[in-house]
């Protein structure tokens, strides 16, 4: 249930910035932000709905409009969303904008970075309309009354979307979805009984790897150092999937990711994207242990593909911060 703003006087124009460099992404928001502002019966030409790119046409934008809230994604090309937000922050500008940052990760570490940068709130992907529209609940009147103090961030726990989640890795995922049914762990070792002894020894090597060679209880992946053996990890992961005729999208998801990584110069990445780098790479591996000990060790799986949704998202992210 949408909440209807206490509007008065006169409405001046209320200007928002959608930055993503995925069209679908930016016509989601531009849609919720729509029926938001016609739910609470703000007129169209009350306010215009501006969209760019990458972080770099954000800023051009800024620099000759006056905006009240900007989405910002984090990962684009040619400048990403941390350094638009860094550039913002410090222009000389009659009034800084409400920026809301969309990332791919939840961590503390990022949010942490986001607060820290100047912005005003954040959301995760995939996103849908009643997170978007609770930051608009929490801000758009402080736009119109013009109440908004420099050090408002937004906080709010994790919500129920009601079944209005919006998938933005649906274009991805919908070939996967309609071409596999429901599989729980106990139909699937039953299916690959036979390998019962190759399961258990592939597992051992993988907790070998992240046991001994990866620390996990840092915010981010020392890449310099641990090239080499996240390319092991990835290796046999991949490898371990192969073995499953069910998990070849992830399989080969994970070998692209390994074959990414071998072609990446790190010396030539930024030092915010090596950073940006080591935590979607360790998130993917957080998921990835997290996945096959529900899968094969706990069982307790009702749906193994379960985890393809988020880790396919992560590759995606990971790749377009690559590319």
């Amino acid at each position: 249930m949408v909440q209807v703003l206490p509007l008065r006087g006169e409405l001046e124009m209320i200007n928002f910035l959608v930055v993503d460099d995925i069209k679908a992404n930016i016509e989601v928001l531009e849609l919720i932000i729509v029926d938001y502002m016609d739910d609470n019966n703000i007129e169209e030409e009350n306010y215009k709905i501006f969209k760019a790119k990458n972080g770099e046409e954000a800023v051009s934008f800024v620099e000759k409009h006056t905006f009240d809230m900007i989405f910002l994604d984090i990962l684009m090309p040619i400048m990403n969303g941390f350094k638009a937000l860094n550039i913002i922050r410090e222009m000389k500008i009659p009034t800084q904008p409400i920026i809301v940052m969309a990332t791919a990760l939840g961590d503390e570490a990022t949010k942490e970075k986001e607060k820290k940068g100047g912005a005003n709130a954040y959301v995760v992907k995939p996103f849908g309309s009643k997170t978007i529209n609770k930051i608009l609940d929490h801000y758009l009147k402080k736009i119109i009354d013009k109440t908004i103090s420099h050090d408002d961030f937004f906080e709010f726990d994790d919500m129920d979307e009601d079944g209005h989640t919006i998938d933005n890795q649906h274009l991805i995922m919908e070939e996967f979805n309609n071409s596999h049914k429901k599989l729980s762990t106990e139909e699937l070792l039953s299916e690959y009984d036979y390998l019962h002894d190759e399961i258990h020894l592939d597992l051992e090597e993988i907790d070998c790897i992240v046991m001994n060679k990866f620390n996990l209880e840092e915010d981010t992946l020392d890449l310099d150092l641990m090239k080499k053996d996240l390319l092991e990890f990835f290796g046999l992961f991949s490898s371990f999937l192969h073995q499953f005729s069910e998990f070849d999208e992830l399989s080969n998801a994970i070998l692209s990711l390994k074959e990414l990584i071998i072609d990446v110069e790190l010396k030539n990445l930024e030092d915010e994207d090596k950073e940006l780098l080591g935590i979607y790479i360790k998130a993917i591996i957080m998921d990835l242990i997290d996945w096959k000990e529900h899968v094969f060790v706990a069982h307790d799986a009702g749906d193994v593909f379960y985890a393809n949704a988020s880790l396919l998202s992560s590759y995606i992210e990971v790749k377009k911060l690559l590319q």
